[in-house]
């Protein structure tokens, strides 16, 4: 058989999954996740120590960096660099629109890394990307918690109280994670086939905290706030400030369009990821 020959057969999986439905897939990649549970804590426990091994103040800054950034506007608060909104004090309404923000843009950004980096080992070893990329969200919720600590701190100093309807906001935020983790799911396929993905998508967020109403209420800035109506970072941070500070789901319309958007781009997205680990993983 010759050279050109060879390079014409294909070679078809019997467990390719193309015939899945987007039910399998999830209840697929849910038991890989169950199975590989204890691993992907090991790996979150290898990360949290490696990170900045080496340094002189070792897992310090795993705690230290995340609440960098809310620092910041906290202290441009204190300057009176921005007025308080809607009766919520302004170092409180940032710090809690930041954290909300880091947390989405992490559930796109994550999986996209975690492929991106993770694709040769996936290559050697039987650690399923599933399980690698939930490791990576363990990372996001940890960092999470720390910011929310620090905006607790917030709170308890500028005495802006939440509503007792705050205890509600896990629901509130559940179809947004359902969004930006089917979102960054994607992403991450297509950032193998089109390396450009990844730096586009960096590019997009770096510029997208200004116009998505986290630091800034733009609801009377012509073509943005029409634009944020579409913006899930500005509807979903718009509503978890309402329902936090003022007991209220604040655009109900546009919070339900979203969800449903989100469930169906999550179910998609779960899918396509699931057919296509094999490629993603260096198979043909």
């Amino acid at each position: 058989m010759s050279p050109q020959e060879a390079q014409k057969i294909r070679i078809t999986r019997p467990d390719s999954r193309v015939d899945e439905s987007a039910i399998t897939a999830l209840r697929h990649l849910i038991g890989e996740i169950w199975r590989f549970r204890s691993h992907i804590r090991i790996v979150f426990k290898e990360q949290f120590r490696a990170a900045y091994s080496g340094t002189g103040l070792g897992i310090f800054w795993n705690y230290a960096l995340p609440i960098v950034p809310l620092t910041v506007y906290w202290f441009l608060s204190k300057l009176r660099v921005f007025p308080n909104f809607e009766g919520v004090d302004s170092a409180t309404y940032l710090t809690f629109g930041v954290t909300l923000w880091f947390l989405f843009t992490g559930c796109v950004r994550t999986p996209i890394e975690v492929v991106q980096s993770r694709n040769k080992e996936a290559m050697k070893t039987a650690f399923p990307l599933s399980a690698s990329i939930v490791s990576g969200f363990a990372k996001i919720l940890f960092d999470t918690l720390v910011r929310l600590s620090l905006v607790i701190v917030v709170v308890a100093s500028t005495s802006s109280w939440p509503t007792w309807q705050a205890l509600f906001l896990p629901l509130v935020l559940l179809p947004a994670f359902l969004l930006f983790i089917g979102v960054g799911l994607l992403l991450s396929v297509l950032n193998v086939i089109y390396n450009d993905v990844s730096p586009v998508v960096n590019i997009v967020l770096q510029y997208g905290i200004f116009i998505s109403g986290v630091i800034f209420p733009l609801y009377d800035v012509g073509l943005i706030s029409t634009l944020n109506q579409f913006n899930p970072f500005a509807v979903f941070i718009d509503v978890s400030r309402s329902v936090v500070f003022r007991g209220i789901l604040d655009n109900p319309n546009g919070y339900l369009a979203m969800s449903v958007t989100a469930l169906i781009v999550f179910i998609l997205s779960v899918r396509l990821f699931y057919i296509m680990e094999y490629r993603v993983r260096g198979f043909n």
